[in-house]
């Protein structure tokens, strides 16, 4: 469907509003009336369900910091397509900076609240731990293992092309981030076997600043719940370290206050953080774009990269690592330091 300024008329008419102005942020459109501004939002249809589902049972729980969605006349939560889904939500102005200027700890309160007031523990047989520790540390070290092959091929040649000349610059450094992050996960697997119990609750599944708003009388709200899930709470915190610092390189103590922060609210148990920090850690994207470059010629495919492409590609997930080391480095080195102070005055 093919949504232009009259069809969204036409579908904020079935909430009985009447637009003044029409403005499109994206996949947003603000909709201005006499009595105030709305939100027309387009998901996929696919999403419609689990995201009124989620809402609905955050507002069962009392959970204040999400925005409500609107009924249209007849009783629906959600205007279909052939493909799309329409929900009308109020429209909150927010006049903060967003992602790297943004500075303010309140979506770390707040999203510790959220996992505080969903969190559940349940019961995690050791064969399945045992499962997922032998594949996830597996296809790790197979990952360690194509990288070292990599390099020496690269090695030997007598002119490396620029994407190998990157790789093997970097390997050193990113081979150190996967026996880190492999050993955090194996301390995760050691602490976690005793147990036998892990702890899900609601996630957002896309913390962001861009997608985290704040009205005028200071009140913090989570947009977008789209991809939220009962899962591991430290997931919400390793994909917004994993998105956030995908940037220019930069030691962010900021975000070292932040986890800490979220600690306040939400404690993480022991075993959370190493199977947190072994995630964080662990050089995914770096990975992919050697994958991608190795891949043979397929000329079938559309838009491949070019090595240009992969190059750039290649530099940003080094960033990445790089300032994903710097923080993961402090809070495990912070973690350390506590265990040691406990163990002395014990």
């Amino acid at each position: 469907m093919q949504t232009n300024e009259q069809s969204v008329e036409e579908l904020v008419y079935q909430y009985g509003i009447l637009p003044e102005y029409i403005e499109q942020h994206s996949g947003v459109w603000r909709i201005a009336t006499n009595k105030g501004a709305f939100a027309l939002k387009r998901i996929n249809k696919e999403q419609a369900y689990p995201l009124f589902r989620n809402i609905h049972s955050l507002f069962q729980r009392g959970i204040k910091t999400v925005v409500p969605i609107y009924q249209t006349r007849q009783g629906y939560y959600f205007i279909e397509s052939y493909s799309d889904a329409y929900y009308l939500m109020p429209w909150i102005e927010d006049n903060e900076e967003r992602e790297l200027d943004f500075k303010d700890s309140m979506m770390f309160k707040e999203l510790a609240k959220l996992h505080n007031m969903t969190v559940q523990e349940k019961e995690y047989p050791e064969e399945e731990i045992t499962a997922f520790y032998d594949r996830v540390s597996e296809e790790w070290t197979k990952e360690q293992q194509d990288l070292e092959k990599f390099v020496d091929v690269c090695e030997k040649k007598l002119y490396m092309s620029p994407f190998e000349l990157q790789v093997c610059t970097y390997a050193h450094e990113i081979s150190l981030a996967q026996k880190f992050s492999l050993q955090k996960l194996e301390n995760w697997q050691e602490a976690v076997k005793e147990t036998k119990k892990h702890r899900v609750a609601m996630t957002h599944g896309r913390v962001s600043f861009h997608h985290f708003v704040k009205d005028s009388e200071g009140r913090g709200y989570f947009i977008s719940w789209e991809r939220a899930k009962q899962a591991a709470p430290a997931n919400d915190i390793i994909s917004f370290y994993q998105r956030y610092l995908r940037t220019y390189p930069l030691f962010c103590d900021d975000c070292i206050d932040w986890f800490y922060e979220y600690q306040k609210g939400f404690s993480l148990q022991e075993y959370e953080k190493d199977l947190t920090l072994s995630y964080l850690s662990h050089p995914a994207s770096f990975m992919q774009a050697v994958g991608q470059f190795q891949q043979p010629p397929n000329p079938n495919q559309r838009n491949a990269p070019s090595e240009r492409e992969l190059v750039k590609r290649i530099q940003g997930s080094y960033w990445l690592a790089k300032n994903i080391e710097y923080v993961a480095g402090r809070i495990n080195q912070i973690e350390e330091q506590n265990k040691n102070k406990e163990a002395q005055t014990s």
